[in-house]
């Protein structure tokens, strides 16, 4: 029987949940490029080999390439615990997959082979309670400015804090969303013109720029890509 890649996710433990959104787990069977688009959250890897990385937000589309054969888990966090989690200033994650000890040290990177110390690890990790209101406004389709009022902020404190335990600022979170709830949109069987308006884009032309901008395709051909990657 040939073999085929394979991609779950599930729900973390309930003591995490203030931190993490997903675990997961891939196989890729002939291995290459794969094209992975910004998803507004951070990774913590774990491959077979026994190799660990983190991986930062990006507000870009990364197209990592993996062995054939290659096995990995992941435990996905939440936007706004990704500097509390790691103990650094998120934007110097941005962009960026970078090993394990490089991260949080070779001695920490060490003890967090352990899962009942991973678990530890995650349950202790207290948010930065604006980061958190400010992930939730910007989610939404309320403008910067708009969130910064709210929470009774500037809008350079606002970018200080969202890029300092985000790792992005406001505005690049905001494509990032909108461009998942497109995603959604046009996944449900709405049609492009109608997933763009759902999403918040302005209109066609703003939604080809910035998808293209995010995922390096069109919007049509991006949905495409993923149909066949999905065998639909």
């Amino acid at each position: 029987m040939k073999e085929t890649d394979s991609y779950r996710e599930w729900a973390p433990p309930a003591a995490w949940r203030h931190v993490v959104s997903c675990c997961w787990e891939q196989q890729v069977a002939a291995g290459g490029a794969l094209r992975v688009l910004p998803d507004g959250c951070a990774d913590l890897l774990a491959f077979e080999s026994g190799v660990r990385e983190v991986v930062g937000l990006f507000d870009e589309v990364a197209m990592p390439v993996l062995a054939p054969g290659t096995r990995l888990r992941g435990i996905r966090f939440r936007p706004e615990a990704v500097g509390a989690a790691f103990g650094v200033d998120a934007a110097t994650l941005r962009n960026q997959t970078l090993p394990l000890e490089d991260v949080v040290g070779a001695r920490r990177a060490r003890r967090l082979l352990d899962e009942p110390r991973i678990d530890a690890w995650i349950r202790a990790v207290e948010l930065d309670r604006r980061a958190a209101g400010a992930v939730r406004l910007l989610a939404g389709e309320l403008r910067v400015e708009d969130v910064s009022s709210r929470m009774g902020i500037s809008e350079r404190q606002l970018r200080r804090i969202v890029l300092a335990e985000v790792g992005v600022g406001p505005k690049a979170f905001q494509r990032i969303a909108r461009l998942r709830r497109l995603l959604a949109s046009a996944e449900r069987g709405d049609g492009l013109a109608r997933a763009a308006a759902t999403a918040g884009y302005a209109d066609q032309a703003h939604m080809t720029r910035e998808v293209s901008r995010l995922s390096g395709l069109t919007p049509a051909a991006l949905l495409a890509e993923r149909r066949r990657a999905d065998g639909s």
